[in-house]
């Protein structure tokens, strides 16, 4: 089957199939759904019974403290699964697969989750994690075995760029880099007036620390004063020696780039404490959790992430995966969805499923249009830049508000001043 025939059957399907495509969908997850660290989901029956599949890998937390995520991710790129294979699979009639493997959210089990797809299934790609020191730990990896990797919300620079700023030839992203929504956040944080601000950040956390800074040096270059910093451990739950100092800088704003569920208690215990600015942050809080953990206390608060369901198609597509899943909307099962396209869309443009062959397809991507936006990738950094979304919380839900352009916030990238 053409490339021109299976794209256009695919979109098709996935913006107009429901409950129909559904049922396929929630059958073939199930064995991945019941926890197991290692479970393969074919698209469809036929795929199973030729024994000719083309498999990729995913991994990301099935079993852990972010399985949210990881799931979501699962369960979209099954549903791609199911597409791809209705629609008559890849090179003229193959059946794809999808291997899913839990890397708990930590670097060493997604090393050896991605390792065991490779040498035990034979994944010609894989997808995840959205955890950027887990990809960095995987992508030397990847390198050695030659097997190109794709993370979702992986925003480090060294996901793709090691420390001497060489490529990492295996290593792609979906997502815009730290520096990018970091930058996004301290605009957006300036043209809403603010001037004095404070900062969190989770200090084990490559992410946490990096966009961070991107925020910090951003927010200054814009006129405003950061009157307190503190860092954090992920594993902390009390955090009010830090909010202590915060409350007595009195800020008008509080960056928070940490993980949804340590938000949820710092903002809970900033509202306890009375400080009562307003709190803004990364796409760490991209997570339909939050609002309800944080009780209350985030009200009118910011956050920037990608388009997510605000486009037409992504829109219509979370409708069919919660008629197929029934579970609340998470952004991740976008990526997973979009991910497993644009492996079928490198295989296609390549003629081949050899690893190799991926790898240079996805290096060569000049645009790709998915769930998650219009993907346009640089070749010599393997980073993406995309358009990027505001959502503020009001009666106890997050909204979108308004998008930011890439260009603007690309212009406005500041020099870092201290190591992230």
């Amino acid at each position: 089957m053409s490339k021109k025939r299976i794209l256009s059957l695919v979109l098709a399907m996935a913006m107009t199939v429901s409950l129909f495509a559904g049922c396929g969908g929630s059958s073939s997850s199930s064995a991945a759904a019941e926890g197991d660290s290692s479970a393969a989901a074919d698209g469809s029956s036929t795929a199973a019974a030729s024994g000719e599949t083309i498999k990729i890998g995913y991994v990301s937390d099935l079993t852990g403290t972010s399985r949210l995520w990881g799931t979501a991710g699962r369960d979209g790129a099954l549903l791609a699964v199911e597409d791809v294979n209705a629609a008559g699979g890849v090179l003229d009639g193959q059946m794809i697969e999808l291997i899913a493997s839990d890397g708990k959210g930590e670097p060493a089990d997604s090393v050896n989750a991605y390792r065991s797809m490779v040498e035990n299934d034979g994944i010609v790609a894989s997808i995840g994690t959205n955890f950027s020191n887990c990809n960095i730990a995987m992508a030397p990896v990847a390198e050695q075995l030659q097997v190109p990797i794709i993370g979702t919300a992986t925003s480090n620079s060294l996901v793709t760029m090691d420390e001497e700023g060489n490529l990492r030839p295996y290593s792609f992203r979906m997502c815009f880099l730290d520096s990018f929504q970091g930058t996004a956040l301290g605009l957006k944080a300036a043209q809403l007036g603010f001037k004095k601000g404070a900062m969190i950040r989770t200090i084990d956390d490559t992410y946490s620390m990096e966009v961070g800074q991107y925020i910090m040096d951003t927010f200054v270059e814009q006129g405003g004063e950061i009157v307190a910093s503190e860092t954090v451990n992920v594993s902390d739950t009390d955090f009010r020696a830090q909010l202590t100092n915060i409350a007595a800088a009195n800020p008008d704003v509080l960056f928070i780039p940490c993980t949804y569920n340590n938000v949820a208690l710092i903002a809970k215990q900033a509202k306890e404490m009375g400080i009562n600015c307003v709190y803004m942050g990364t796409d760490s809080w991209d997570s339909a959790e939050l609002a309800e953990l944080a009780g209350g206390a985030l009200e009118g608060s910011y956050y920037v992430s990608r388009i997510g369901f605000n486009s037409p198609e992504a829109k219509e597509f979370g409708e069919r995966y919660q008629s197929v899943y029934n579970v609340d909307l998470e952004a991740e099962c976008l990526f997973g969805y979009s991910g497993v396209m644009w492996v079928v869309d490198a295989i296609e443009r390549a003629g081949s499923a050899e690893p190799s062959a991926i790898r240079d397809a996805l290096e060569n991507t000049d645009t790709f249009s998915s769930l998650i936006g219009t993907l346009v990738q640089d070749p010599a950094t393997h980073n993406p830049s995309m358009d990027v979304a505001v959502f503020q919380c009001t009666d106890g839900v997050f909204n979108y508000v308004e998008t930011m352009s890439a260009n603007d916030i690309q212009a406005a990238i500041p020099e870092v001043t201290a190591e992230a």
